[in-house]
């Protein structure tokens, strides 16, 4: 009786013992973006452009908004900035001011700060309910120190925004997955999609990709009725949410030309071909120089979930899908003209780490089953000692490229002029 009740209290401690590590890298992720958002030195112009746009909105209101839209119609160089169409960004930094008491390029920085929190803690969440508690303790910690997802965590951009958006898309498809019946996902999945739109155009990627990845699951059970509810639901109310953009752009013709005039601006934008033009596969290049140990482990996770014996059971369900998720958003960037930065991916920068996880799990699975049991201890702390060197390494490298180094973006030119310092 005793040897089985130490049995069962040594199997609860480590199940429970994952989870309290992945708790300790979730407080680590947010100190370190905390500490880092008022670390900036020099502030880029986008930041500005998104900060001016608010100041605008809470002085003028609509007005000021559409004379913005009126100017960048007109000047070719006002053009090479953030749109001032993206009404939901513009809006959250100005609701953020207002809260703060404060106009400066900081109030939005700190709503990304907070957003990439959040993403951090959801992350662990989908980990919860779709991984084992390894991977999701794993992708946590890559999550926490993801150079990329750091730099955009401290920027007055509204890629965090746009990707906490995102993740929650790739939660709620997973969610509608795993139990369509409930129609409290549907909506939410609907209300997400709408809000996503009206914060930044690039939105429509990620939402295309959930949407088509929830329609073949549906659709491929049968399932007709839930896929048409949700389908009209996300349709209506993307349609309230680009109809809100119109009028607050001053017309469905303003808003439709500046979006529709986004690929002839970066055409000639000096500033996307000088640091963010090449071949595609120079994308790929910049997620090995922020951390080729994350590359590697992500590229394994890929694997993995094209071997079909990895979708199978509860945990591994959603595998293959998040993996295609997280190929189709970069796949796209390399397609398009001077779009290798890696801001344009932030979408999947969750959804990578997840992967790297599942590689790592599935590399420390096949390394300890060529030892013995009395060594497999020894290989256990040996392979976690070099997750965490991986992690230090990536920590060190944002630390050294962009808080000391001063590296203001994800551009795929300055991450390479940055390794020839």
């Amino acid at each position: 009786m005793r040897l089985s009740s130490q049995s069962t209290e040594g199997k609860q401690f480590a199940s429970l013992r994952p989870r309290q590590i992945a708790i300790g890298f979730l407080c680590v992720g947010t100190l370190i973006r905390i500490a880092s958002v008022g670390s900036v030195g020099a502030r880029t112009l986008d930041e500005r452009v998104y900060t001016q746009q608010a100041n605008i909105w809470l002085q003028e209101g609509r007005p000021g908004i559409r004379a913005l839209v009126q100017r960048y119609e007109r000047d070719p160089v006002t053009r090479y900035y953030p749109m001032p169409t993206r009404a939901g960004t513009i809006r959250l930094f100005a609701a953020a001011m207002t809260l703060s008491g404060r106009t400066d390029v900081l109030v939005g920085a700190v709503v990304s700060c907070i957003a990439s929190i959040f993403s951090l803690f959801l992350l662990a969440w989908i980990g919860v309910r779709f991984f084992s508690a390894w991977v999701t303790s794993t992708a946590v910690l890559f999550f926490a120190v993801f150079p990329p997802e750091l730099v955009i965590a401290r920027r007055a951009w509204s890629d965090a925004p746009v990707e906490l958006a995102s993740l929650l898309l790739v939660w709620l498809v997973c969610e509608i997955v795993r139990d369509s019946s409930r129609r409290s996902w549907h909506f939410l999945f609907a209300v997400v999609a709408s809000l996503g739109v009206t914060l930044k155009e690039s939105f429509a990627v990620p939402l295309g990709i959930c949407g088509v990845w929830l329609l073949c699951v549906l659709l491929k059970r049968g399932e007709w009725r839930n896929a048409l509810m949700l389908t009209l639901m996300s349709l209506a109310g993307c349609l309230v949410a680009i109809t809100w953009l119109a009028e607050m752009a001053g017309g469905f013709r303003d808003l439709e030309r500046v979006v529709t005039g986004i690929a002839g601006v970066n055409a000639v934008n000096p500033y996307a071909i000088k640091w963010a033009s090449g071949p595609g596969y120079l994308l790929l290049d910049g997620l090995w120089i922020v951390s080729p140990m994350f590359a590697l482990l992500a590229l394994t996770g890929v694997l993995r979930a094209l071997d079909h014996r990895s979708s199978v059971g509860v945990q591994y369900a959603a595998l293959p899908w998040i993996a295609a998720f997280t190929l189709s958003n970069v796949v796209v960037a390399m397609i398009v003209p001077h779009w290798l930065n890696l801001r344009y991916v932030s979408v999947a920068f969750g959804t990578y780490c997840l992967l790297a996880g599942v590689g790592a799990e599935l590399l420390f699975s096949i390394g300890s089953k060529q030892f013995a049991d009395r060594r497999r201890g020894i290989f256990a702390i040996l392979f976690a000692a070099v997750m965490l060197t991986g992690a230090a390494t990536a920590s060190r490298y944002f630390f050294g490229a962009f808080v000391q180094g001063g590296t203001p973006d994800l551009a795929i030119r300055m991450l390479e002029a940055q390794l020839d310092r």
